[in-house]
């Protein structure tokens, strides 16, 4: 029977190990993290000098990928370090790459590290460039000498497609710009830039068979002939694809600019800076548009050597095709119903053009439709994560980009949480329809009230509910009575939320708390399986998991950039660090890519290498600080590390309608980050010191408190030149505030202030202004409640 049993626990039960150990993963700082690693017990000391050895193949762009390495190793050492043959390195790659980088290509690699020699394998090119990557990141200083770790690392990604999109059609983006994102996204190892070219407001790529497009679409501002070829070879070297979207036939103003004759509404046109969806759309009923873009697709191909083209296909405004006779009849003569299947009708006919011209399709969520070959479409869904499976489960490929809108300035925190092959509060459960209770919800926060309903399905251990609110629909598992009181909770685009609540009679009562706030939660029962009469119990579409065929349908994710309020100065800050969150969790093991904690340790150490690598977030910051405060001070810049940017929509609220691309991106609001390192940093000491009150960190935070106790003396005294530093001023005031709170309480001198002061104080320093958020509130709200 032992016998029995231990051959049961290890060969059936006993749980696979993780595939990095708890103690290699606290020692890593490497990002992504590999599929696996084990570190050694000793290191390799950096010599001054390198014997490398190619033993298979030897490539020009593997010695231009190991000259990039040692440029890297020897600005971050200041070692001089020369090469030669020898085997101190060995590169062993198997196979040739193509010339350009393809979907599906294998980008594996093993990495083994001793003390006196290296050994880089992989089958294909593309595995040597993410291992050479990986070696990088392992540099480190160690009893003052620069060592490499034995490690022994088998990786390879999660999913093929890792991507990145910039907008360069509402806010220009130089070619330089793209470059440096190009070496940045190489050192995550992501491997496809989507580059969205055409919008109301630009049109960015040089053309010689259509020269208005960028004569009269381009203000001037666009990538030439030459430019497309040293982005896309200079991409492919670092094995990165790059996907070109012209946006059609809506976002197309720019077009219709040179050609006014391809619209659906009369011209002329003119340039729109307009920011929204706006009207100028290409007329489907003509053939001239399908030659127009049959040319220009065939010029595009042979700039972009690509498989894939990116045909947009999102937020078609149908105003000019309803109000144009002509257009109505042909929807009508060719059974089209309405403007959804007139769209389709312009879809299925590019899809032939692109066909033609070697070229696959792939467009925004709204290009799905039946009549679209599957075997021939990339479905990129951005409203719903819902389109990716729905899309999977009818046989197309799909890329997510819902939930890694990086313009809508989530903390890295919040991407890290979305997973393509994973729905948030999907209604997973089982609906039990002969047992179930359901309540109309209130929820209110100061005067605004939210409306609601609230449905239980099942009892004991085994109930489950579903709430409905804002137009959202999501289920819980973790439901539990415990006499009148009901708690739940799940994620949300702001943290957790937790329900908290007690029933009475036909009513629940309590509150949602989320971060520092709890919000009056209120529910009258209405309809439920034990009544006679009341509301009837809704159909809930149950979403059942993808089949293993189906799953292999979503080839990753892509993060987007969009550009409304983003500008060359500040789009890298708007990317990074955030993006390397995102990059791990689409190459590295599902199971490593659950601990925020750990990946927020990670995160600031790859920040500092991008910027080391070239990234100039850092100094734009110092450039805007110095333009905003007449002369960069140490001061100003510690008020801006406190600081970060509110999120899209709510920053929008700063500026007069209509909002349009010619506001200048240089307040306060620019300067700052989209996600406070500093903020982080102290709002976890604030944690941690809570946790365990020692000397240690009670003299650190001292130090920082003593930072902002006079950062209100700071900013009114430079109000009176730099006026536009008054929208911050409020935010100054709350950090001093706090400060000496907190200071006063952790050196046992607490000053005179009510709990309920201290709350008004915290929801107060809460409050954006100027599009910023203090970033340091939830760490004050630790220390002073």
């Amino acid at each position: 029977l032992i016998l029995i049993a231990l051959v049961i626990w290890f060969g059936f039960l006993r749980p696979e190990p993780p595939p990095i150990s708890d103690q290699d993963r606290a020692r890593t700082e490497l990002m992504p993290l590999p599929a696996q690693m084990s570190y050694g017990a000793s290191s390799l000391v950096i010599p001054r000098e390198w014997p490398i050895r190619f033993t298979t193949l030897k490539t020009g762009r593997l010695e231009a990928a190991v000259d990039r390495f040692f440029n890297r190793v020897h600005k971050q050492t200041s070692i001089n370090i020369s090469t030669k043959e020898g085997s101190l390195l060995t590169i062993d790659c198997s196979k040739q790459a193509a010339t350009y980088p393809q979907l599906h290509e294998d980008e594996s690699y093993t990495l083994e590290v001793r003390p006196h020699h290296i050994v880089l394998t992989a089958p294909g090119e593309r595995g040597i460039l993410h291992g050479l990557e990986t070696l990088w990141q392992l540099v480190a200083q160690e009893n003052n000498q620069w060592i490499i770790p034995t490690v022994s690392i088998r990786d390879h990604p999660r999913f093929a497609w890792r991507g990145l999109m910039i907008d360069v059609g509402r806010h220009w983006m130089p070619k330089e710009v793209i470059l440096r994102n190009l070496d940045a996204m190489a050192s995550v190892k992501l491997n496809v830039l989507h580059l969205h070219l055409s919008e109301y407001q630009g049109f960015r790529v040089e053309s010689k068979q259509f020269p208005l497009l960028q004569e009269m679409g381009s203000a001037g501002q666009y990538y030439s002939r030459e430019d497309i070829r040293e982005m896309v070879g200079y991409a492919a070297d670092r094995g990165i694809r790059i996907i070109p979207e012209i946006d059609l036939p809506g976002h197309s103003t720019s077009i219709l600019v040179g050609y006014p004759y391809l619209g659906s509404a009369p011209g002329p046109y003119v340039l729109d800076s307009l920011i929204g969806i706006l009207d100028p759309v290409l007329d489907p009923s003509r053939d001239t548009v399908y030659q127009f873009l049959d040319e220009l697709v065939a010029e595009m191909a042979g700039l972009f050597p690509d498989s894939v083209f990116h045909i947009g296909g999102d937020e078609v405004n149908p105003k000019a095709w309803e109000a144009n006779p002509a257009i109505l009849r042909f929807v009508e003569q060719e059974g089209l119903n309405d403007t959804h299947g007139l769209q389709a009708y312009f879809n299925r006919r590019l899809q032939s053009i692109l066909a033609n011209h070697g070229k696959r399709m792939m467009g925004w969520d709204e290009i799905l439709h039946p009549d679209l070959p599957a075997t021939s479409i990339i479905i990129q869904p951005w409203r719903d994560q819902r389109a990716l499976w729905s899309a999977a489960r009818q046989g197309y490929d799909g890329v997510l980009s819902a939930g890694y809108y990086l313009d809508y300035k989530q903390p890295a925190g919040k991407h890290y949480q979305v997973d393509p092959e994973v729905i948030p509060g999907a209604v997973n459960i089982d609906i039990d329809t002969s047992n179930w209770q359901s309540w109309k919800t209130t929820i209110a926060f100061q005067d605004t009230r939210m409306e609601g309903d609230l449905y239980l399905f099942g009892s004991g251990a085994a109930i489950n509910d579903i709430i409905r609110s804002m137009g959202n629909t999501s289920a819980f598992t973790d439901t539990r009575w415990d006499g009148n009181r009901l708690t739940f909770s799940h994620e949300s685009s702001f943290g957790k939320v937790h329900y908290d609540l007690i029933a009475g009679g036909d009513s629940l009562r309590g509150t949602m708390n989320i971060a520092l706030f709890s919000l009056d939660f209120q529910g009258i029962r209405n309809g439920g399986s034990d009544w006679s009469s009341g509301n009837p119990l809704p159909e809930f579409e149950k979403i059942e998991p993808l089949t293993s065929g189906q799953a292999q349908h979503i080839l990753g994710g892509e993060a987007c950039i969009w550009t409304e309020m983003v500008s060359a100065q500040t789009i890298e800050s708007r990317i990074w660090p955030r993006m390397a969150a995102i990059a791990e969790k689409w190459w590295s093991p599902r199971v490593l890519t659950q601990n925020a904690d750990d990946l927020y340790r990670r995160l600031w150490v790859m920040d500092d290498r991008l910027i080391s690598q070239g990234l100039q977030s850092r100094s734009n910051q110092y450039d805007l600080l110095a333009s905003i405060g007449g002369s960069w001070s140490n001061s100003l810049q510690q008020m801006a590390d406190v600081l970060q940017e509110d999120q899209f929509f709510n920053r929008m609220t700063i500026y007069p309608p209509p909002y349009h691309v010619k506001i200048p991106l240089t307040r306060m609001v620019d300067a700052v980050t989209p996600e406070s390192r500093i903020g982080f940093e102290f709002n976890q000491l604030a944690r941690n010191y809570m946790d365990n009150p020692t000397d240690r960190l009670r003299r650190i935070l001292i130090e920082w408190l003593d930072r902002w106790t006079g950062m209100d003396d700071f900013l009114d005294a430079q109000i009176a030149e730099h006026p536009e530093l008054a929208e911050i001023v409020p935010h100054a005031h709350h950090l001093a505030q706090l400060a000496r709170l907190a200071k006063d309480k952790l050196t046992n001198e607490p000053r005179f202030s009510s709990d309920t002061a201290i709350i008004d104080l915290l929801l107060e320093s809460a409050k954006p202004q100027g599009g910023t958020l203090l970033a340091v509130v939830d760490g004050f709200s630790v220390l002073l409640r």
